[in-house]
């Protein structure tokens, strides 16, 4: 297997994923994109993940937990294990910026599925019931989370696509909700950090799908400079620059650059 290529297993559903780093049509994907939401962390992995036993599958019937995880892999994959996030002093007599990192492997880590005594898988295939509660329930999947993107009631909305029935007292939901997390944990959390300079305490919101899909998108910002330092240079067409890996397509770019520089 080639370094810019890996296998892994995803921890809530157990299906065994082949993936590869992007090249320049999905970088061209990420730029072009409208919105960075649900729709293109989908669109950008069935170009570059496929099940590793070569048959079909349904990317948008993943868990959350199951997509941000493979999102944070790609991320790792690409650019290595150590993850940066950015924040700004909250104290009103500093105000300096504050690096929060963290290394992607050791965050899985931490948010791995568990399993919860009593629940066992219902008739209906996906389907999941607790004890001798008259509910059955499933995992939100990435389906869900794009139907209920735009909804004026987005949680309701999500109660009535994944409980039957969904009149549940505030008991019954609560257990429902306690088990889908240890199931399925939210990789969507509050990080927390400490300003070196004054001291104070920051806290920011890391969320797996909008940090992956905005850094992609600004690793590729340069696309369009680099098909056209690639095209005139060495007479290659737009198609075939696309389908480089992009390590090797900036590393290209790059010795250009520095040609030209120097001349």
């Amino acid at each position: 297997m080639r370094r810019n290529e890996q296998t892994l297993r995803l921890p809530v559903s157990g299906l065994e994923v082949f993936l590869s780093q992007p090249t320049g049509v999905e970088d061209l994907l990420l730029l072009e994109a409208t919105n960075l939401d649900t729709q293109l962390a989908l669109a950008l992995l069935t170009a570059i993940a496929q099940a590793a036993d070569g048959k079909e599958f349904a990317w948008d019937m993943l868990s959350i937990t199951d997509l941000d995880t493979l999102l944070l892999r790609t991320r790792q994959l690409a650019f290595g294990d150590q993850l940066r996030a950015d924040a700004t002093c909250p104290a009103s007599n500093c105000g300096l910026p504050i690096e929060i990192s963290f290394q992607v492997s050791e965050y899985l880590a931490n948010y791995l599925p568990g399993s919860v005594p009593g629940v066992e898988a219902a008739e209906e295939s996906g389907w999941l019931r607790l004890g001798n509660m008259p509910v059955l329930f499933r995992l939100p999947t990435a389906a869900d989370q794009v139907a209920i993107a735009h909804h004026a009631h987005p949680e309701q909305e999500l109660i009535h696509r994944c409980l039957r029935p969904t009149n549940l007292t505030s008991e019954q939901l609560q257990q429902i909700e306690e088990a889908m997390e240890i199931l399925a944990p939210n990789l969507a959390q509050n990080l927390q950090g400490q300003c070196s300079e004054c001291g104070a305490m920051v806290e920011i919101f890391f969320d797996p799908q909008q940090f992956t899909l905005r850094e992609f998108r600004n690793q590729a910002a340069f696309i369009y400079e680099e098909i056209h330092l690639l095209a005139m240079y060495y007479q290659w067409s737009e198609s075939a620059i696309l389908a480089l890996p992009r390590q090797r397509r900036m590393q290209y770019a790059e010795r250009l650059r520095q040609t030209k520089r120097t001349a």
